[in-house]
Order: C-alpha cells, then sequence, then structure tokens
C-alpha cells in the first residue's frame, strides 16, 4: 500500500482526495504544528520520519485578494514552501506532485484553448507565485508532475470544506433572488472536484512536466452562467438574475480555458475530463440521484 503525504489534506481537495482514497492507501494528513511547510527543520524531521512514496502538494495561499495584500507571506507558503517540500520529497525519491493554477495564463493574450508549451506572462502576484514555484519545483525534483488545475465547485451543501464558487455563487444569487454580475470578458473552464479527485492516482503514473488539469470550456464565463441557470430550470429569468459584466478586464480579456490533451494522450485516455457544460450536467445529475 502506497503511503502518500496530503499537504493541505484539510483544504477544499485534500478532504476530498482524503474521503475518498483512505481506504485504499496510506494517507498522511499531518497538522500545521505536525508540519510546517515554511519551516526547514519542521519539514525535514517530517520526511525523515515518514517516508512516503508520493507528495501530494495541496497547501497553498490561494486568496488571490490576500496574495496581492500579503506577498511576502503568500511567497513563503507558495513558493518557499512548495520549494522546501519538493527538496524534502526528493531527497526520500518520493514521486511529487504539484498543484499549480489556470491563472499562469491569465496575462495571455491567445484566443482558444491555451496548451502548455505556450509562453505564460500572469499579471497577479498569486499567478507569479504559482509559475516560480513550478519552475523551482522542476529544477530541484526533475521527475516532478505540475498539475494546473482550474475554478473548481462542488455541491454548495456538502459536509466537507467549501469555499465560494460557480455553482455556489449562481445558486445563491437564485435563492435570494439577487441579481449576480458575471463577465463577459473573461473565459476559462471549471471543472466538478470529484472528477478532479478521482484521477488524481492515476497522476502519479505519469512522466515528470506541467499539465492541464480539469475541464475544457470554449464559453465565456457569463455564457456559462446562463447555461448552468437554464440547468437548474428554477422559473426565473436569466436575465433577471445573471447580469453581463463588460467592463471587468477592462485592458484585454482575459483567457484562461486550458486544452487537456496532452494529459488524456499521455495517460493513454486514463484522465479523460468532461467538458465544463457536460461536467455541470453530470453534477446535477448526480445530486438528484
Amino acid at each position: 500500500m502506497l503511503t502518500i503525504l496530503v499537504t493541505g489534506a484539510s483544504g477544499f481537495v485534500g478532504s476530498r482526495f482524503v474521503q475518498r482514497w483512505n481506504n485504499e492507501y496510506n494517507i498522511l494528513t499531518p497538522t500545521h504544528a505536525e508540519l510546517d511547510i515554511t519551516d526547514d527543520e519542521s519539514v525535514q524531521n517530517y520526511f525523515l520520519q515518514h517516508r512516503p512514496n508520493v507528495v501530494l502538494h495541496l497547501a497553498a495561499i490561494s486568496n488571490t485578494w490576500r496574495c496581492e495584500q500579503e506577498p511576502l507571506l503568500s511567497y513563503a507558503v507558495n513558493v518557499d514552501g512548495a520549494e522546501r517540500i519538493a527538496r524534502a520529497a526528493a531527497a526520500c525519491y518520493a514521486k511529487f506532485i504539484f498543484f499549480s493554477s489556470d491563472q499562469v495564463y491569465n496575462g495571455n493574450l491567445e484566443y482558444g484553448l491555451l496548451r502548455e508549451d505556450v509562453i505564460v506572462t500572469p499579471e497577479t502576484e498569486y499567478a507569479r507565485q504559482k509559475l516560480k514555484a513550478e519552475e523551482k519545483v522542476l529544477t530541484i525534483h526533475p521527475d516532478a508532475v505540475i498539475l494546473r488545475a482550474t475554478w473548481m465547485y462542488d455541491n454548495p451543501n456538502s459536509e466537507l470544506p467549501i469555499h465560494p464558487n460557480f455553482v455556489s455563487n449562481i445558486e445563491t444569487a437564485v435563492r435570494d433572488k439577487k441579481p449576480l454580475s458575471v463577465s463577459m470578458r473573461e473565459y476559462r473552464g471549471i471543472t466538478w472536484v470529484q472528477e478532479v479527485v478521482e484521477f488524481l492516482p492515476r497522476t502519479f503514473s505519469l512522466l515528470s512536466g506541467i499539465y492541464n488539469y480539469g475541464a475544457a470550456n470554449r464559453l465565456n464565463t457569463y455564457e456559462t452562467a446562463c447555461c448552468y441557470f437554464e440547468m437548474l430550470d428554477c422559473g426565473l429569468r436569466c436575465d433577471d438574475i445573471i447580469l453581463a459584466d463588460a467592463e471587468r478586464f477592462p485592458t484585454h480579456e482575459r483567457n484562461i480555458s486550458i486544452s487537456n490533451e496532452k494529459i488524456f494522450n499521455l495517460s493513454a485516455g486514463a484522465i479523460f475530463f468532461s467538458d465544463t457544460l457536460d461536467g455541470l450536467r453530470v453534477f446535477l445529475q448526480n445530486r438528484a440521484d
């Protein structure tokens, strides 16, 4: 049985990974007191004691506003922390899976689904930190797998940790009958977290490198929101609830829509994400069942 260390195990993805796979792997879920990724001695001692076979590094400050306001703190976690964990994983020959973000594409001007080989020029502090972490991880641990994850959602009523997301934002607006402004100038994939979690063990055997990890989507976020609203069949008029925001991202349209062809091909079809709209339909059907 593989021993898998999950940093950030109490978070959105980590808690769901543990719930799904706890009976099939020996999963280590240290608290901050047991493993402080900002402290060299803490990291070294934990790895020497437990020697995991796989490290799934999810711990991060992902609140983009906080990264802008506290860049030194977020850098210490998002970059230095990732570097420290990668170094420890390499020292004990553990497979290293690092969660990055589709936000690294947020400065790109290209249209369409973006591939991993495009040159990225991130515009926000969080995105720049994730890109820097990618570079450091692959330098320290050349066998590492980098996953550029998309925006994720789950059932807003889940007992596991939840955060504001595409689904909860729209369903809250419908419930409260309170209009929600959604950007027409943003393109991004949006992925059901259960798909993300289901495929994670299959990433352990991937060749090292960077992979887009999540749903593709050619629609802008406003169009996607309108489609999901119609799927809810709530008896309200979409135009009364979902408002088109044409002002956000004034300098250029933000396209962070990913192509997931690389991970599909290099996993021999074992990692196959639904298209964003198809994923939303399956998600709703799953809730209905």
